[in-house]
């Protein structure tokens, strides 16, 4: 890998981290069952539009 690409990866990824630490926590204020039931919720709706592309 060369020395730029090293440089640029470095800059994209501290960039990338940058924008993340800004972002809200979808799950702050909730308990943990709650938050687990918000990912389930969320992995269902997933798993519909998947299904539903294939057919």
């Amino acid at each position: 890998m060369k020395s730029k690409d090293v440089k640029e990866a470095k800059r994209l990824w501290n960039e990338l981290r940058e924008s993340v630490s800004k972002k809200r926590n979808p799950f702050a204020g909730m308990t943990k069952e709650e938050a687990i039931e918000a990912i389930r919720k969320v992995r269902e709706k997933l798993w519909e539009k998947k299904l539903a592309s294939r057919t």
